[in-house]
């Protein structure tokens, strides 16, 4: 069974980003959820403080006009109404005016039993108001204000007491939650990192693939992707192609030792790869062959470079006491077209006049000898 790197990291990548983007989406709906609810607990501490507040005013309005007139009934009836929606909405979570229609049930059981012990007291009291203006003595609704004011009160502490247990258990879940993005995103910059890191290496393993080891060059590999583009390319105009293949190799081998051939191919490798950047691709085709690929060029170009690798060799050569050190070699070169030719064509034919070119140069010198 073959795995496929390249698709597993891209599923990783997937992965993160899917559990990144859920962690945001739940870090800001509970943040939306949070806030909804502690505005709603908000509202009830108020609206238990304003029942508290304007039972005690409403008191103090009966109470005042069961000993002088003057009070507007009118006000006081409609501060009995405000009250009658406000204990409703507090006791069910549905408002049924404007006013109280954003109240919401705590969700407190102890403030619940309260507000329900509110209700049952308010109507007590409601019913001791109508006494007091049909003549009853207004003390016993001044008694029965003073135990609906406590209880009022510890109401509004039972609601501010629940509204902080809420906004400490929030606090602790945000940050729970806070603490797992920051793990995540510590991991994710980990293994962002540690794909790059990945990458690297496996670029750099690819560059390794099509390297020769000795040389620097290119290698067989790298110049048969370069023929596999060129023949899947299309048509090329003014296109050269040079084979080049190192003469008395073997001699210096068998002379010198293996390490001075490689020191005779590194160094012709050296010349022809520097030579070659100004042209196009260059790379060792096989043992002490080497192939060069010039785009857009002709024989004047392609004569051109020659002339600067000859120039370079002998220069070398110069340097170089030990004739048997002495770097020399064929060249084969095709100018053409790769609308006209095939690109494996023009390889063979660049061989074979690499191959014209040795013998040649084999003749030259039994002639000279």
């Amino acid at each position: 069974m073959r795995f496929n790197l390249k698709k597993i990291g891209d599923r990783r990548a997937i992965l993160v980003i899917a559990v990144g983007i859920l962690l945001f989406l739940t870090v800001s709906i509970l943040s939306f959820v949070s806030i909804r609810q502690l505005q709603g607990n908000a509202r009830v501490v108020n609206y238990d403080g304003i029942v508290r507040g304007a039972t005690q005013k409403l008191m103090k309005m009966e109470l005042q006009s069961a000993y002088a007139d003057g009070v507007d009934i009118e006000a006081r009836d409609a501060l009995r109404i405000r009250l009658d929606a406000i204990l409703h909405a507090l006791d069910s979570g549905e408002g049924t005016t404007e006013e109280t229609a954003s109240i919401i049930a705590l969700g407190d059981p102890t403030h619940s039993e309260m507000i329900k012990s509110l209700l049952v007291k308010w109507a007590a009291l409601k019913n001791e108001i109508d006494n007091v203006r049909s003549g009853d003595d207004p003390l016993t609704l001044y008694i029965m204000s003073e135990e609906y004011f406590k209880l009022a009160n510890d109401t509004v502490f039972a609601a501010e007491d629940f509204s902080e247990r809420q906004v400490s258990r929030t606090t602790t879940t945000l940050l729970m939650v806070n603490g797992i993005v920051v793990l995540f995103i510590l991991g994710a910059g980990a293994f962002i990192i540690r794909g790059i890191a990945v990458k690297r290496r496996a670029d750099a393993l690819g560059k390794i693939a099509y390297i020769d080891q000795l040389t620097r060059l290119e290698n067989r590999a790298s110049c048969e992707r370069v023929m596999e583009r060129l023949k899947n390319s299309g048509s090329i105009a003014n296109f050269a192609l040079l084979m080049f293949d190192m003469n008395n190799l073997k001699t210096a081998n068998d002379t010198l030792g293996h390490q001075a051939g490689d020191k005779m191919i590194t160094q012709f490798a050296k010349i022809i790869g520097e030579e070659a950047k100004d042209y196009g691709f260059l790379g060792r085709y096989g043992g002490d062959e080497f192939l060069a690929v010039f785009e857009n060029a002709d024989t004047t170009k392609a004569d051109e470079y020659l002339k600067r690798v000859n120039f370079r060799v002998a220069t070398y050569n110069s340097q170089n006491a030990n004739s048997i050190e002495h770097i020399s070699f064929a060249v084969g070169v095709v100018v053409g077209s790769l609308a006209d030719s095939d690109i494996d064509d023009l390889v063979y034919e660049a061989d074979r006049a690499m191959y014209a070119n040795k013998r040649a140069m084999k003749k030259q010198i039994t002639d000279n000898v």
